[in-house]
């Protein structure tokens, strides 16, 4: 909870939006998606939206760099902090409108939101065709961008399979991949 941590202190002293702001909370909707606290995560995710309406057009325009924030980088966000507290139509659309947006270019990152996709899919009790998703992900992603966050989101995928359904031969095999 570090990251909600430094948020609570560092945003008070934010000025005007920017893309600096908007990643923090973004970091801050995740970590509290990941910690179970998910109207907190809505409710910054909500936040982080209304930021973005008043960033200039120019850091909204720019796609490539750190240094901008970009409409597919709050869909990102919606599509972890939705899947995480299983609102699957949120999250679908979130999900739906963040692959129509990312440029070609950014494969992992469009990977790891469909890889958000494979988990709901799991929560949701399809846990066949969640699991042979993120495998599939996993074998569709040049292995040099295959690294610790993609190996992350796909324990989330892992993580969602119920303690009774661990023993399926799809899940054993997916932990193994991931954990080399």
């Amino acid at each position: 909870m570090t990251v909600v941590a430094i948020s609570d202190e560092v945003l008070p002293l934010a000025g005007r939006p920017s893309a600096a702001t908007c990643g923090l909370l973004a970091g801050r909707a995740q970590a509290l998606s990941l910690a179970g606290r998910h109207d907190e995560a809505v409710a910054t995710v909500r936040h982080l939206s209304e930021q973005i309406e008043k960033l200039p057009a120019a850091v909204v325009g720019d796609v490539e760099s750190l240094w901008g924030w970009p409409e597919h980088r709050l869909r990102h966000t919606e599509s972890w902090v939705y899947t995480h507290s299983g609102d699957r139509r949120a999250a679908a659309a979130a999900q739906a409108r963040a692959l129509e947006l990312y440029p070609a270019s950014q494969i992992r990152l469009r990977t790891q939101v469909q890889l958000h996709q494979a988990a709901a899919t799991v929560r949701a009790g399809d846990i066949t065709d969640g699991l042979t998703a993120a495998a599939d992900l996993l074998d569709r992603l040049p292995r040099e961008q295959h690294n610790e966050l993609v190996r992350a989101v796909t324990m989330q995928v892992t993580a969602a399979v119920p303690d009774r359904e661990r023993h399926r031969p799809l899940y054993l095999e997916l932990m193994d991949r991931v954990q080399r």
